[in-house]
């Protein structure tokens, strides 16, 4: 996503209505990436996006800044005084896959016997 927002092909669009609560925010998200995913669009950072405005108080305002490149869309949520990073969204039109997005592979994790033996940081500085 930052790739996306850093391209220069990828330019801040005009929000008429940027100012939200987080309560809010979290409503209309979590109805937009239903209808979005019924759509057929790819969707990426949703669930982060949703979990991070479920943790804010409800009253918490928020702007939404919209960055768009061709058929991309990424919604940015910043704190009211635009001095952090609430969450981002990237979505795609319906059929259309997301740039350079690549899932997470989720790994089995293995055991591994534990060393016998602690391991020295320092042993090369004696």
């Amino acid at each position: 996503m930052a790739a996306f927002l850093e391209d220069a092909a990828t330019q801040l669009i005009d929000n008429p209505f940027p100012s939200a609560r987080a309560a809010a925010a979290r409503s209309i998200w979590a109805g937009r990436g239903f209808d979005l995913r019924a759509m057929g669009a790819e969707i990426a950072g949703l669930a982060d996006l949703l979990g991070a405005l479920a943790a804010l108080p409800a009253s918490e305002p928020l702007i939404e800044e919209v960055a768009r490149s061709g058929p991309h869309t990424a919604s940015v949520f910043l704190s009211a005084d635009r001095g952090r990073v609430v969450g981002v969204a990237l979505y795609g039109k319906p059929g259309t896959a997301l740039p350079g997005f690549t899932p997470p592979r989720t790994r089995r994790r293995t055991r591994r016997p534990a060393a016998s033996a602690q391991l020295d940081l320092f042993a090369d500085l004696r």
